[in-house]
């Protein structure tokens, strides 16, 4: 967007993120010499890989702001409210009932007044960047109101695991898949009823934008540029690996129809118009020829675009495949109980990043696409049964998965179809989880094979 100094003012100090910084160390393990490299690969304009996304911004456009930043410190102090005891059971019992609500606390709360939570019972991956980096920042400083001793590492290391549209993707068969969902029939459609809505409002926007760095941004999955499809299927019959060239990800979206409507004049994508709206609007600049109902129906179908895409179960597991290992890894590590390791892991990333593993680990849907500041919350559950017969102690692991505290149930190993359809739960075992996972995507069980026995 134009109007720099207007959005200028909206960011923190350097002098305040010194001062947010403080305490943490960022760790880039090999991302910087990748990112280097990609300068070079490309010229060296274009800045490398990671800032050809838009999550990269421009300027003052696509960083965290001052009102992000006191965001952030409050999910981090809710956090900690939902995690953190503060006081022993006793005196928490004293005055009131031992009702479901209390036991829903304790059952979920990971850390107490004696065994605190501490820095070194804390791990932190983030995509590089610096959002994303001085969004967890602002994290820990509602998670340790207090401060705390010593330094914290972010790993921002693993870019492109923790986003499901790096740039370029990670296969050329994503960069097909993604291409052939977008163009389905009803996609199209769609886009196609939206189009003159679409339209008018880029037109309300048209003074706002800075043309030349939006069109040259990844705005993610079924989201690319059009007119960059003749180059992908160039560099396809010219090289016998497109990722080598991170303009080759660029995918077709739409039918000819729709690519000779938008060549007449510049056009916004729909990622882009939810994204430019809803920063307006947060800030009350939104045109007054843009109603809140076209801001909706906008920012729905963004939505609804994403999901429609993920919820693809190959492209679910081309996209987030390494990032749900990560998660089933750690969970695994979480059963040794004598474990030294940190039990409470945050990775900083994106809304396309929650979008993806909502999808990838088929949750519920949730009513409305996540805002800044949402949080999706992967909990390990220890549940012991005495067996009737022998006496013996059964010990079992469930999963549970919730957004911004609402809890989403998961089909993951179920029947989803026929006549033996089974509904979506919310305790999932950890076992059966991670067999279905392995199954369905070929790879040996991470419970059963990292470990060597039954966990159950």
């Amino acid at each position: 967007m134009m109007d720099r100094d207007y959005w200028q003012e909206t960011l923190p100090s350097p002098d305040l993120l010194s001062k947010l910084s403080q305490g943490t160390r960022i760790s880039l393990g090999s991302e910087r010499k990748k990112e280097e490299e990609g300068a070079a690969d490309h010229g060296g304009g274009g800045g490398g890989v990671l800032l050809s996304h838009a999550a990269g911004g421009i300027g003052p456009f696509g960083k965290l702001t001052k009102l992000g930043l006191l965001q952030m410190v409050q999910l981090g102090s809710r956090i900690r409210d939902e995690l953190h005891q503060d006081v022993d059971n006793d005196e928490e019992e004293e005055g009131k009932d031992n009702d479901n609500d209390d036991d829903e606390k304790r059952m979920t709360r990971l850390f107490t007044h004696t065994d605190p939570i501490h820095p070194s019972k804390v791990k932190i991956k983030s995509t590089n960047f610096p959002r994303t980096i001085q969004s967890v920042q602002a994290l820990l400083l509602g998670l340790f109101p207090l401060g705390y001793d010593g330094e914290i590492e972010i790993d921002a290391s693993e870019t492109d695991v923790l986003i499901p549209d790096p740039q370029p993707r990670l296969s050329v068969e994503q960069v097909e898949l993604e291409r052939e969902l977008s163009r389905r029939s009803h996609i199209v459609e769609r886009e196609e009823e939206l189009e003159e809505l679409a339209g008018k409002i880029t037109d309300s926007l048209h003074y706002l934008i800075d043309w030349e760095h939006a069109s040259g941004m990844s705005w993610g999955i079924g989201e690319e540029k059009e007119e960059e499809e003749d180059n992908v299927d160039r560099r396809r019959n010219d090289s016998d690996d497109i990722l080598n060239d991170s303009s080759s990800s660029s995918l077709t979206t739409t039918t000819a129809t729709t690519k000779t409507a938008r060549s007449r004049r510049k056009w916004l994508t729909f990622s882009q118009l939810a994204e430019v709206m809803t920063c307006l609007r947060v800030r009350d600049k939104l045109p007054e020829s843009i109603s809140h109902e076209d801001y909706k129906i906008i920012a729905s179908h963004s939505a609804w675009k994403w999901f429609e895409n993920l919820r693809n179960d190959n492209l679910a597991r081309l996209a987030m495949k390494s990032f749900m290992n990560l998660i089933m890894e750690t969970l695994r590590d979480g059963l040794d109980e004598n474990s030294k390791d940190p039990v409470l892991y945050i990775y900083s990333c994106h809304d396309s990043s929650l979008i993806g593993l909502m999808c990838a680990f088929r949750l519920e849907q949730p009513a409305e696409w996540p805002e800044y500041g949402s949080y999706l919350k992967v909990e390990l559950f220890k549940a012991q049964e005495e067996e009737k017969d022998n006496g013996e102690v059964r010990v079992d692991y469930y999963v549970r998965f919730s957004l911004n505290g609402q809890v989403l149930k998961s089909s993951w190993g179920m029947e989803r179809e026929g006549p033996n359809k089974e509904e979506p739960r919310e305790m999932i075992c950890l076992k059966h989880l991670s067999r279905s996972i392995a199954r369905e995507h070929d790879h040996p069980c991470i419970i059963e094979e990292r470990t060597g026995k039954n966990q159950t």
